[in-house]
């Protein structure tokens, strides 16, 4: 739940983190504007790449979205799996696994 700016919000594990307007760029007209065109940006990529796989239903806005990511940024996608990686590498060897990455010249 957002706060109004500067009022602190109460969530589970970030007690006291301030949480407002300003934190997203919206604080102007200007951030707004920015958010707005962002925000179609999204909309538009995601409804063309659920239009280029011959759909025969309604799109899945979450689904669609993760297939336009994947499609359009595969870069980024690879860099979150890695992210997460990392960030649970304590339980993977806790667990008895390792994970190592090799880079192969193709």
């Amino acid at each position: 739940m957002l706060g109004k700016k500067g009022q602190q919000v109460k969530l589970s594990g970030l007690e006291g983190v301030v949480i407002g307007l300003s934190c997203f760029g919206q604080q102007t007209l200007l951030g707004v504007y920015r958010w707005l065109i962002l925000s179609f940006i999204s909309f538009v990529l995601t409804h063309w790449v659920y239009l280029s796989s011959n759909p025969a239903n309604p799109p899945e806005w979450k689904k669609e979205s993760e297939l336009a990511l994947q499609q359009l940024m595969p870069h980024t996608v690879v860099s979150l799996l890695l992210v997460e990686i990392e960030r649970q590498r304590e339980f993977l060897l806790s667990q008895g696994l390792a994970f190592e990455l090799v880079s192969l010249k193709i």
